[in-house]
């Protein structure tokens, strides 16, 4: 497992313990779903216990299940859960050390936002892609990301997300 140092500005859930509660009520709901045999609920449940996972630093839990919740959303066409798997499973590769396939997972995870045409995850891919690409030492491709994930922010009016954006800007350009 890399350094947690090297990681740059990464997400810190500030309820640890609500975020673990959580991840085991998904987990039976997860049971109770593959006894029922509804594959859609399967999905939701891997997804978000995956993300929820990598939000904990717990990354080599969650690769598993977020490779397997990429592989079912593919399978069943769907495709916002497919972008979204796309996007988690490269956050859990970057957090593991694998930049390299990251990078290639964050691009075909927007190539998907373009050709799917959902916006939602696109801010969100490039805002992540961009610390990976600090992480890697390509600051100006990092700041491009950010400039990007900044405007698609400030058009949402989302505030926080503007305000990570803005402060990573600012500190992948203090670094060139």
């Amino acid at each position: 497992m890399p350094d947690k140092s090297v990681f740059f500005q990464r997400y810190q859930p500030q309820d640890s313990p609500r975020l673990v509660s959580k991840i085991e009520q998904d987990f039976k709901l997860l049971d109770k779903a593959l006894a029922t045999n509804d594959e859609l609920l399967q999905l939701e449940l891997l997804s978000r216990i995956g993300a929820n996972y990598t939000m904990l630093g717990r990354e080599d839990q969650a690769a598993p299940l977020l490779e397997q919740a990429l592989l079912m959303a593919r399978q069943r066409g769907d495709r916002r859960l497919e972008v979204a798997n796309l996007f988690g499973l490269a956050t859990a590769l970057q957090y593991l050390g694998n930049r390299e396939k990251a990078q290639l997972l964050f691009q075909e995870a927007l190539d998907k936002v373009y050709a799917y045409d959902e916006p939602y995850y696109e801010d969100f891919v490039l805002q992540h892609r961009g610390r990976c690409y600090v992480e890697q030492g390509k600051l100006t491709e990092a700041i491009s990301c950010f400039e990007r994930a900044l405007a698609l922010r400030e058009r949402k009016n989302d505030p926080r997300g503007m305000e990570t954006s803005q402060r990573a800007l600012e500190a992948a350009r203090a670094m060139l």
